[in-house]
């Protein structure tokens, strides 16, 4: 492997990276849950479940999981946006996905062989291939997850209704529908 990656350019990147142990997933934060998950945190069990479901799916797993870790990445720059019913309620969903690509393509700039995360961000925003879809399906089934896990641990559960209608759309009739379909079989 040629231009391998730098000792600076790889810490850079971990540091950069990092920022997101310590942005906070602002949707949870708006709802009053008392200790919210950070994009770190939603990122590594998408990634889990990404990794443990895309075989059987016959999915490729490498991309799948590839795509599960950079979708949310550009938040370490531009912070976790505040979405509320499907808008972006600071600035436009344009600008988000305007600042989200600037933050990726900086991040993964000095190094050819990042263009592939680039790429793979690029197609997860677009929503046009199977893997694509089924990570924007895994990201809801975490948050769906995640909201099933505050309200056990005693969130109000009339604010996260909202988290469960947003999942309920994108996850009803479709591949991961049956652990959606689960979960709610839980909630009651």
């Amino acid at each position: 492997m040629g231009n391998k990656i730098s000792p600076k350019e790889l810490l850079d990147l971990a540091m950069e990276v990092g920022i997101l142990k310590r942005v906070i997933r602002t949707g949870w934060q708006k709802k009053g849950v008392a200790d919210p998950e950070s994009v770190a945190e939603h990122t590594f069990r998408t990634a889990i479940l990404a990794m443990i479901l895309a075989p059987q799916y016959s999915l490729d797993q490498s991309k799948v999981l590839k795509m599960a870790l950079v979708h949310d990445l550009g938040e370490a720059a531009i912070g976790d946006v505040i979405w509320e019913q499907g808008k972006v309620v600071i600035g436009s969903k344009e600008e988000k996905h305007k600042d989200e690509r600037q933050a990726i393509n900086d991040m993964f700039a000095d190094n050819p062989h990042f263009q592939e995360y680039v790429e793979l961000w690029e197609e997860f925003e677009k929503q046009e291939t199977a893997e694509a879809k089924f990570v924007k399906q895994l990201d809801k089934l975490e948050m769906v997850i995640q909201a099933f896990e505050y309200k056990k641990e005693g969130s109000n559960k009339e604010s996260l209704q909202e988290f469960w209608d947003n999942a309920e759309k994108y996850l009803s009739n479709q591949e991961l529908g049956r652990y959606f379909e689960e979960l709610k079989k839980l909630k009651k």
